[in-house]
């Protein structure tokens, strides 16, 4: 008679249980993942809320903005250039091209803000008149 040590078989079962969970739960997650990726592609990646934008000068803007992740900052002046990547317009949505003219958070001493990489498409600001 072949006899096996009940130990032994209980963690077996268990481990063979446990091995074809992971392996479900990687290919579920492979799947969650090219899922989430061809969502983040057809929408914004997020919506910061921009309460107010006033004009400066003919170079700079201040704006009130805040998100819930990342934080608030009220009266925050932006300086207008040019776009050094793709991304999205945090006034409207639009898409932003490399190398459109937008108006990005002024850096201050150094230290980056949260949101140093948000952009606003410089011919949605109201009033705007930023000479390519």
């Amino acid at each position: 008679m072949n006899r096996t040590d009940r130990w032994s078989q209980i963690v077996g079962g268990l481990r063979a249980v446990a091995a074809n969970r992971f392996s479900v739960r990687r290919r579920s997650l492979a799947y969650d993942e090219r899922e989430r990726d061809a969502a983040m592609q057809r929408t914004a990646p997020y919506e910061p809320f921009i309460s107010s934008v006033e004009r400066r000068s003919s170079s700079t803007i201040v704006v009130s903005w805040s998100d819930a992740t990342r934080g608030r900052y009220l009266d925050q002046v932006w300086r207008a250039g040019y776009a050094r990547a793709a991304g999205f317009c945090g006034l409207t949505g639009i898409p932003v091209r490399r190398g459109d003219v937008v108006f990005r958070p002024l850096l201050r001493g150094g230290v980056a803000p949260v949101n140093a990489f948000d952009m606003i498409l410089a011919d949605r600001v109201p009033g705007a008149a930023v000479e390519r």
